[in-house]
């Protein structure tokens, strides 16, 4: 049986397995996938251990070893090294490569709600992995104006030199077209609000990455003052489908409902 795993901490939320047994079942292979809570001074060894493991095909990143999972893979594949942070690594003999299906899962995600990023100024809370993956699916689709946002200017700062967007404040977000949400805020076990700016108008489209719950504070404030919203379980299911191809070669034969 081959075995993988989604690591970060915490990470008991995950949707993860459950969403992996169902591309599993569906497409005749025999997975076993864990969540696997890392702290970041076991990161290295843990991922070390797996390199040697010939049942093991592969982990999913979450928060917080995006960006540290992508410095200590053997092989980095361009997304991945576009983006600065790993969501995915994928064991190849005794190597691992990091990638990142994330930008496709954003990509899919306001497609398929009929948001275009083409000309769009976009406004990115957070300045994490998630963050660095929304800056460059909105660059490499024609968004006109990218700002980033986040409590540690110097984090907001070093993103938006590596996409050509401008850094700000939580509170001083420019006016935009898209907002998303890349902090966990709104997650399970985390804070509870709002990072919305009180100034987002009315007709805008506000994107949720945090898919546990699947609504939020940001996606409820943003309905009751007219914007569009979009949930992160979308971009959940398409960037795991995506990493399920990396890791057996072909798409799930069905993706859930």
């Amino acid at each position: 049986m081959k075995r993988a795993a989604v690591i970060g901490h915490p990470v008991a939320h995950s949707r993860s397995p459950a969403l992996f047994a169902r591309f599993a079942a569906a497409s005749g292979v025999e997975l076993r996938y864990d969540a696997v809570d890392v702290t970041p001074e076991l990161l290295a060894s843990t991922l070390d251990a797996w390199r040697r493991d010939p049942e093991f095909v592969g982990c999913n990143v979450t928060l917080p070893h995006k960006e540290r999972a992508l410095a200590l893979a053997d092989r980095v594949e361009p997304a991945a090294r576009a983006c600065g942070a790993a969501n995915v690594l994928t064991r190849a003999g005794h190597a691992l490569v990091a990638d990142n299906t994330d930008v496709a899962g954003i990509e899919s995600a306001l497609a398929h709600a009929g948001v275009s990023l083409r000309g769009a100024r976009v406004a990115i809370l957070g300045a994490g992995g998630a963050a660095r993956a929304v800056a460059e699916a909105a660059r490499r689709n024609g968004a006109v104006a990218i700002a980033v946002a986040a409590r540690d200017p110097l984090r907001a700062q070093a993103v938006a030199a590596a996409f050509g967007a401008v850094a700000c404040r939580f509170d001083a977000v420019p006016p935009s077209d898209v907002y998303v949400n890349a902090t966990p805020v709104g997650m399970v076990g985390q804070a509870q609000r709002s990072l919305l700016p009180a100034d987002a108008p009315a007709g805008g489209t506000a994107f949720e990455l945090v898919y546990t719950p699947e609504w939020t504070p940001f996606l409820a404030d943003a309905k009751a003052r007219g914007l569009r919203t979009v949930t992160g379980t979308a971009m959940f299911v398409a960037q795991g489908a995506a990493t399920f191809e990396r890791w057996f070669g072909f798409a799930p034969k069905e993706l859930p409902a």
